[in-house]
């Protein structure tokens, strides 16, 4: 009986040295054990790339309607805002406009560093203020402009991921910039 086991054990001690001295199917191991972890990490890369290239671009979104505004002397037509709002949707793209909401407003900060708005307009849903409303200023924004006019442009987007096991789910994405007037003027939109 006592050689049987030492048999036994002599032959599963082969066995063992066997598996641990074979290294065909290692590297197939090593693969298979780090494959979840490298999907992870180049889902979780694309994602984070797509949101920070969809920021930037509704930061320019934002900010160049707003300059297009800010450059106009004295009074702007309203169809000419509309247009510049069409046409910053294309720089969303390849990126889908449909969520992208604008709004430029034009505001004259009084002597106490209160924004007070003189015309608000929205594109595609965008939350326009109401007249001679309160806009609430940045207080740096807030101290240089007393008493100046003002024009805030301010762009909104949903953002969705591709894949829903890095983020779960999407969120909002907001921009607004500042711009005083080129002509240091009151802009008016007809």
């Amino acid at each position: 009986m006592i050689k049987s086991c030492t048999r036994l054990a002599r032959s599963f001690l082969k066995t063992i040295s066997h598996f641990i001295s074979d290294k065909q199917a290692i590297a197939a191991v090593e693969f298979a054990l780090i494959l979840p972890i490298l999907l992870f990490t180049y889902i979780g890369t694309a994602e984070v790339s797509r949101l920070i290239i969809m920021d930037r671009r509704l930061a320019v979104v934002a900010g160049s309607v707003g300059d297009l505004v800010a450059r106009a002397n004295g009074s702007l037509q309203n169809k000419i805002l509309q247009d510049y709002f069409a046409a910053a949707e294309f720089t969303m793209a390849p990126y889908p406009a449909a969520t992208l909401k604008q709004v430029v407003t034009g505001v004259f900060v009084d002597k106490k560093g209160k924004a007070k708005v003189y015309w608000s307009k929205g594109y595609n849903g965008g939350s326009t203020y109401a007249k001679d409303s309160y806009v609430p200023l940045p207080p740096e924004m807030s101290e240089q402009s007393k008493n100046k006019f003002l024009i805030i442009g301010e762009a909104t987007t949903q953002w969705q991921p591709i894949v829903d096991f890095i983020f779960q789910s999407g969120f909002t994405l907001e921009k607004t910039y500042y711009y005083r007037p080129r002509f240091d003027a009151q802009i008016n939109i007809n």
